[in-house]
């Protein structure tokens, strides 16, 4: 469709074209996703409501300017699972009321699925498996979706899911109301399919507490739901093939393998602890002050509190991270000696202390031993003056 160009400015790499409001769907208005499409060959990101003006924004520079007119090419297909995500809010919505007593307070429309938040703080899977057998029901049942335009007056008399404000009544605006016959009578501008048949099926896919006493349900429908389907299927066959399985036997067998994974892991732990037990031993016997040694994160980790020296430096290294830990040498001093030095990164206590280092090891002792050096001579000189005052 031609459009005349209201406005036109240019981003970085984007141009926003200005026309008339209401001939292009915006983003998030009415809770529903926007038009995707081209304009003038050029992809179109986002569209957005600017005052009077659709304000459409696109890939790349448009060479036009204001009066003249570009080629709006709309994603129709876009807007068919638009028009079936939205009947199915309001078919969810209608039976989720009549079902639970749970009225819809919010709505969002996403690219991959969709969401209502429910006035309902506990619903149980048997509750909601009763709402989803009951919408697909009424899908299969090919209820007619009727839309009228009647004035605020008259619309705001009818028996409507969410009522009419009186503001909007007294505009004298015409209403749009979205009907499917025997279910749901709603006032709503958005895209929305001819019949129920046409959503195929509809899919709870999860649920979770929100603010207060909300739930927030999680659906798809039509198209979407039959590609999640899909996925989720492959995932089950892959799991079950992984596995030596069958997919009813997968809960079981998934629990059986975290119940081992718990148990490996306890197994690690006390091998860990022991290893750690043994090497720190050794360290202990060794002549020096200062322990170096390379091994895993949790091995290093858990050397220190095994360590019987009455002074000591510990220099543990797993990958490029050093710990430090120590009795009787000042980590911090140590720290900051490497940071002006090596450039290291990380920070220290008197008596702990870490750091990431990706040089040579030799560089690190050597660097290392050139400090505690220092600071021993430091002390000695200062022991020496206290001892002649």
């Amino acid at each position: 469709m031609l459009e005349a160009i209201r406005e036109i400015r240019f981003g970085d790499s984007t141009t926003l074209v200005g026309i008339c409001y209401g001939n292009v769907y915006v983003d998030g208005e009415g809770g529903q996703l926007g038009d995707r499409g081209s304009v003038d060959g050029h992809k179109i990101l986002s569209v957005k409501r600017d005052g009077e003006l659709c304000s459409i924004e696109t890939e790349g520079f448009i060479q036009r300017k204001a009066g003249e007119t570009v080629d709006i090419e709309i994603d129709l297909g876009r807007r068919r699972d638009i028009s079936v995500q939205h009947t199915a809010q309001h078919l969810l919505s209608a039976v989720f009321e009549r079902e639970l007593g749970a009225r819809t307070v919010g709505f969002q429309m996403g690219e991959e699925y969709s969401t209502i938040d429910l006035t309902i703080s506990i619903l149980t899977n048997e509750m909601q498996e009763l709402v989803e057998k009951t919408s697909n029901s009424l899908i299969g049942e090919n209820r007619s979706v009727r839309i009228e335009i009647m004035p605020g007056e008259i619309a705001g008399k009818l028996d409507l899911r969410k009522a009419i404000s009186e503001k909007v009544v007294e505009s004298g605006k015409d209403i749009r109301i979205v009907t499917i016959e025997g279910i749901d009578k709603s006032a709503c501008g958005g895209f929305h399919v001819q019949s129920t048949g046409e959503l195929r099926v509809l899919k709870i896919i999860k649920r979770e507490k929100v603010k207060g006493d909300l739930t927030r349900i999680f659906f798809v429908a039509g198209q979407r739901a039959l590609l999640d389907y899909c996925r989720k299927h492959d995932l089950i066959v892959r799991a079950s093939s992984i596995l030596s399985c069958g997919y009813l036997d997968l809960p079981d067998r998934v629990d059986s393998l975290v119940e081992e994974v718990k148990e490996a892991k306890a197994t690690v732990r006390k091998l860990t602890e022991r290893v750690a037990q043994n090497v720190a031993r050794e360290l202990s016997l060794t002549n020096g002050e200062t322990l170096f040694i390379e091994d895993s994160e949790e091995i290093i980790s858990l050397i220190p509190k095994y360590i019987e020296k009455e002074k000591y430096l510990f220099v543990g290294r797993f990958g490029d991270r050093v710990l430090l830990s120590s009795k009787g040498v000042d980590c911090g001093a140590i720290v900051t000696y490497l940071k002006n030095k090596l450039e290291v990164k990380g920070g220290a206590g008197k008596e702990r202390g870490q750091f990431i280092f990706s040089g040579e090891n030799s560089l690190l002792k050597e660097s290392i031993l050139e400090v505690t050096a220092n600071l021993q001579k430091a002390g000695e000189k200062r022991e020496n003056k206290d001892s002649t005052q």
